[in-house]
């Protein structure tokens, strides 16, 4: 009766091993979730620090662009004719209509007094005192948002709720360098609110609820959602934007909600100074950090499912222990009851041993003591034989358990490689960036300094971002494979990469040859992996190139031939430390197929 209380062996053993098996689980899902979700935070206030980015240099073109109007008619003979006042308007006129959001443009003599403008009701005006005027007169002049009452009731909007212009003005001189006049204008601001509908439209998908805000040099908001408008926004974010800083933070807003926000300020573009405008693109932080709630479920589940998968493996495997124990029980009572001992056909060779014990001592009653003693003795090894092997058994199958570490190495590898182009992109205003410098990112871990495990050998070849992302990729891929099975996985490995740009009749092509020398004996292999398919096909796909791969014995063999279409010029100067090849390198290296 007793024994109906106690729980069987094979029960202990499989929650004993579940139990482990969840506790470690458990512990490799925490930090495998931190470091993901850490990771994609940054990566998603690094998201909004370059939306904020974007806005920001689309503002200053913008801006650019107007003062470039307003200087190239001032420079016109037209405007800089002494007489001519007719001929004047026709031009402020024609700079009106080639950009709608100019609300008014006029000419005003020296003395202050409009002469010409495109809307009648301004000539006449005397605006000697309007900071415009007064700054216009000297120098080319642009003047931050403003509200415009009297413009306003001319233009028939409604004073409670007047325009928002930004003023823009130049002087007009004669041949002598005396003052004409001065042209000026009245910019819309409504064409900010267009470029930041058209940033939230384009957004919307990857960043849902995202609002841009922009700031003026003392805080106020310009641009944004309608309750904060014209309001003073001192937030750390913003503070740190007005400081030249740029990157993201996570705080809380004056509304009491708690945002992930990115900033930068605005700098101008080419002579055009800037008016120091602080962007800021904001995301409620809950909404923002949702994809980082998704992955650490997601990593939480499967570590529960991997916890009682080893749970089931355990329980199936403590059968194995707990059979013979079984049929040693079974002969302990028969031994009991003075019935033979039967050894079962397929029974562990200790149980037989045990049986065969057993039976010997039930026919020499004589001997019992000792036979019974030695029976003890004998159970205690077999148990702690029996003990010593399943700890093995569990050890080994802890060991050999499956778990996502392969595929989270790979995936995190792959998006690294991208970022690693994607920063040096960004570090070159996403216009171009160097072959060399996208071919460093990949191999500089595995170049020992001595000059000759890593050659880069090259004129300077600036890349298109497109070009750039997909050679980053290759690059990777190669350099991932030369790592694990190729050249750079033993000291004496080499790896050699070299290019050079033509030009003909076909366009511009690059031609980069890469080859791996002292590495273990290379095979062909049986299928074609990511990285070949990605080297083979996306080449071809994505820049109308080719690739050729060489499985020599001594080493890969890989040679690409790529168009540079988007590539502007390509100079070569006289200081290049890596001499140019005396031959093409594409026709050089080892034939091959060509994969489509």
């Amino acid at each position: 009766m007793i024994a109906g209380h106690r729980l069987s062996l094979r029960l202990v053993f499989a929650v004993t091993i579940a139990a482990i098996a969840l506790l470690a689980t458990a512990f490799v899902t925490v930090l495998a979730s931190r470091e993901t979700s850490e990771r994609l935070r940054r990566d998603i206030g690094a998201d909004l620090a370059e939306l904020a980015t974007h806005m920001a240099d689309k503002l200053d073109r913008g801006m650019f662009e107007r003062w470039r109007d307003i200087q190239v008619a001032a420079s016109l003979d037209t405007m800089r004719n002494p007489t001519g006042m007719d001929a004047k308007s026709v031009v402020i006129e024609r700079l009106r209509s080639t950009y709608p959001e100019y609300a008014a443009v006029a000419f005003m003599s020296p003395d202050g007094q409009v002469k010409a403008a495109t809307v009648p009701q301004m000539v006449g005006a005397n605006i000697a005192q309007r900071d415009f005027f007064v700054e216009g007169s000297k120098a080319p002049f642009v003047g931050d948002v403003h509200d415009a009452i009297l413009l306003a009731k001319i233009l028939g909007n409604d004073p409670a709720d007047p325009p928002r212009f930004v003023d823009l003005a130049a002087p007009v001189r004669a041949a002598d360098g005396s003052l004409i006049g001065v042209i000026g204008a009245h910019l819309y601001w409504t064409w900010a609110q267009e470029l930041e509908q058209a940033l939230r439209s384009a957004a919307r998908e990857r960043y849902p609820g995202i609002e841009v805000l922009v700031l003026a040099r003392d805080g106020t908001v310009l641009l944004g959602p309608r309750d904060l408008l014209k309001t003073s926004l001192q937030t750390a974010g913003a503070k740190s934007a007005a400081g030249g800083a740029r990157g993201s933070n996570v705080e809380t807003w004056p509304d009491g909600r708690e945002y992930l926000s990115g900033f930068t300020r605005t700098t101008g573009h080419r002579d055009y100074p800037g008016l120091g405008w602080t962007v800021l693109v904001r995301q409620d932080a809950n909404t923002a950090f949702a994809p980082v709630s998704a992955i650490q479920r997601r990593i939480a589940g499967w570590g529960a499912l991997v916890a009682l998968f080893i749970g089931v493996l355990a329980w199936f495997a403590a059968e194995l222990v707990a059979r013979p124990l079984r049929v040693l029980a079974g002969s302990a009572q028969a031994l009991g009851r003075g019935e033979p001992i039967r050894v079962p056909q397929r029974a562990p060779s200790e149980v037989g041993q045990v049986a065969d014990a057993m039976a010997a001592a039930s026919r020499k009653l004589a001997e019992k003591d000792r036979r019974q003693t030695l029976l003890i003795n004998e159970l205690n090894h077999r148990v702690k034989n029996t003990l010593a092997t399943v700890q093995t058994m569990a050890r080994l199958t802890s060991r050999s358990a499956p778990d996502h570490e392969a595929y989270k190495e790979s995936l995190e590898a792959r998006i690294l490689a991208l970022s690693k182009t994607h920063n040096l992109l960004t570090e070159a205003a996403w216009e171009t960036v160097s072959l060399r410098d996208v071919m460093r990112a990949e191999l500089e871990p595995y170049d020992d300094g001595s000059g000759s495990r890593v050659v880069l050998d090259g004129p300077p070849v600036p890349l298109a971002p497109r070009v750039a992302v997909a050679l980053g990729m290759a690059a990777h891929e190669l350099t991932t494979n030369a790592a694990k099975h190729g050249s750079l996985s033993v000291p004496e490995g080499r790896v050699r990469v070299c290019w050079e740009v033509t030009t003909s009749r076909d366009g511009t092509h690059l031609h980069l040859s890469w080859k791996e020398t002292g590495g273990p004996t290379v095979r062909q292999p049986s299928r074609m992996g990511f990285g070949s398919r990605l080297l083979q096909q996306g080449i071809a796909r994505d820049l109308d190139g080719e690739t050729h791969l060489d499985f020599a014995v001594e080493g890969l063999g890989c040679r690409m031939l790529v168009s540079l279409h988007e590539l502007q010029a390509v100079s070569t100067p006289a200081d290049v430390d890596h001499p140019k090849p005396s031959t093409p390198i594409y026709a050089s290296a080892a034939s091959g197929t060509r994969i489509g």
